[in-house]
């Protein structure tokens, strides 16, 4: 075999191990992305069990958020507090997972599939109230989300 005969050989060798790498650290990314996208699954499903959990064992909180939702001004306000509180944290878990689905970190369909619990609490007249004094805790793309959602709602009264 000659010098030049080895030459091409190697250059062959060369790019079919680059080739390999590729793929390699492609299949790469392709599972951290996909291992990223459970890990963000999980954590927002935590955070929507949490609070579930907390109107299962809580009665208190549970008739404090039925009544706001209905009349936000008959709470007290210790009661009114924790309601606004109960909203914050709902829909910060939310915002979570529309900000994870747009950067691609979290799957859309945890999000579409939140829309109807997110339309039911603005069909309520004391979220929409609580929103009108707090929607500046949440990025404006989560603000024009809500507000398109929260018209959806009003329309299907």
């Amino acid at each position: 075999m000659s010098l030049e005969e080895f030459y091409y050989i190697s250059q062959i060798v060369a790019v079919v191990g680059i080739f390999a790498s590729l793929v390699f650290v492609g299949l790469q990314i392709r599972q951290n992305t996909r291992a990223t996208r459970a890990a963000s699954h999980n954590a927002v499903s935590d955070s929507l069990n949490e609070i579930n959990r907390m109107f299962a064992e809580n009665a208190d909180l549970t008739k404090i958020w039925l009544t706001g939702m209905a009349d936000r001004q008959a709470l007290s306000a210790e009661e009114r507090w924790r309601f606004d509180s109960t909203a914050r944290a709902y829909l910060h878990v939310c915002e979570t997972m529309f900000i994870q689905a747009g950067l691609g970190a979290g799957d859309k369909s945890v999000m579409h599939a939140e829309e109807e619990g997110i339309r039911t609490a603005f069909a309520s007249p004391g979220v929409r109230e609580w929103w009108a004094e707090n929607p500046y805790g949440f990025c404006a793309e989560f603000r024009t989300y809500i507000a398109k959602l929260a018209k959806s709602a009003e329309i299907a009264k």
